[in-house]
């Protein structure tokens, strides 16, 4: 059976951090695919651009890498989804494979708060991407649910790329593009560029 990951997220817009964590992830994790999922427009985020610029920008980052694609399941809403509605969409869209949820480790503070807990932590398995200052096992063992159901929980090191984050990425483009090459890939820097993205 083939192994998916699906990588969450806002890619707001897409850096090579996060193309690079996805090939980490495949090597380590021995998966077939890992696949961004961008969330839509209705998703609460200050400064995120629109849904199809930001898929747009994760085809034109993923276009050489054929052990990464990019899924529209979560675009063209009329409401945010859930994490668990997102899930189930995935569930139904991609059968009979093996998956794994991909996430940032601040994701874990949502999946504490959310009224779906219980669920998401049995029904799912999880690569956690580690970030600065975020303990993922002081998270897990401060929560029962969690904690319970911690063999669905996979932990991965992000020493590398901790420092080179979209937020880092949007303040470069605003002070017109300063060392931004070193987080965007080049093409990704001409679609911005091109649209008028971030200004």
């Amino acid at each position: 059976m083939e192994k998916y990951g699906f990588f969450g997220g806002s890619f707001n817009p897409v850096t090579r951090a996060h193309i690079e964590l996805a090939k980490d992830i495949v090597k380590k994790y021995e998966l077939d695919k890992v696949i961004f999922v961008p969330v839509g427009d209705f998703y609460k985020k200050k400064n995120l651009i629109s849904e199809q610029e930001r898929y747009n920008m994760l085809l034109i980052a993923t276009k050489e890498h054929n052990e990464l694609e990019v899924s529209n399941i979560e675009l063209n809403q009329t409401k945010n989804l859930t994490t668990l509605e997102a899930f189930k969409k995935i569930e139904k869209t991609y059968p009979n494979i093996y998956k794994y949820y991909i996430m940032g480790a601040d994701n874990l503070y949502k999946m504490v708060q959310s009224e779906d807990c219980s669920t998401l932590m049995q029904s799912y398995k999880y690569i956690i991407i580690e970030r600065e200052q975020i303990d993922c096992k002081k998270i897990i063992n401060s929560n029962e649910i969690l904690k319970k159901n911690e063999k669905h929980i996979q932990i991965m090191k992000n020493v590398q790329h901790n420092k080179t984050n979209a937020t880092t990425a949007r303040m470069k483009i605003s002070q017109e593009g300063k060392y931004i090459e070193k987080i965007l890939q080049n093409e990704v820097i001409e679609y911005i560029k091109a649209n008028k993205l971030y200004k």
